[in-house]
């Protein structure tokens, strides 16, 4: 049963590392984001800043189809070092949100965070980060993440992306 147990994990981590890999790389210009003009998707530029231990929100996009907002931080001696986001989706379709191309500090970390949200939906979520990476990496104070934010349909991986965008949080 166990062993049932731990290749089932194994085939999860190994789709979601599948499905990473499907998407193109976006290069972004550090403080501010770049849009990569899929359809929907904001083309405004604009850098995401917010203080410290602030419970002050940070929104990241907010269209007709989406809204993505950073809701804070939390270091959690079990899971590491997390950032809090909402997601609501606005569309008719259930939609992956996922983040590529991951540096803290100027450090690549990759966290393997993937969310669906289904048509009409809102979600809290988690993305943490791997206190190894951190340790490897030499971060003990995070003062900024970049990172490519992902969504698409999640039921047609040829469709347009919704968005795919590069940002910065400065922490």
């Amino acid at each position: 049963m166990k062993f049932q147990k731990l290749m089932a994990f194994l085939f999860a981590v190994t789709l979601i590392l599948s499905l990473a890999a499907c998407g193109s790389v976006d290069e972004g210009t550090t403080g501010t984001t770049k849009p990569s003009k899929p359809a929907g998707s904001s083309s405004s530029t604009q850098d995401s800043t917010k203080p410290s231990g602030s419970s002050k929100e940070v929104v990241l996009v907010e269209n007709e189809n989406i809204t993505v907002k950073v809701t804070g931080t939390e270091t959690d001696s079990i899971w590491g070092y997390t950032l809090k986001v909402f997601l609501e989706n606005k569309t008719d379709k259930n939609l992956m949100f996922s983040v590529d191309d991951v540096s803290v500090n100027g450090f690549m970390c990759d966290p393997f965070w993937a969310s669906t949200v289904a048509s009409g939906k809102k979600a809290n979520e988690k993305i943490t980060f791997s206190e190894k990476s951190f340790q490897e990496n030499g971060i003990e104070v995070v003062e900024e993440i970049t990172f490519t934010l992902h969504v698409y349909d999640s039921n047609d991986f040829t469709a347009d992306s919704v968005l795919k965008e590069t940002f910065t949080v400065k922490l």
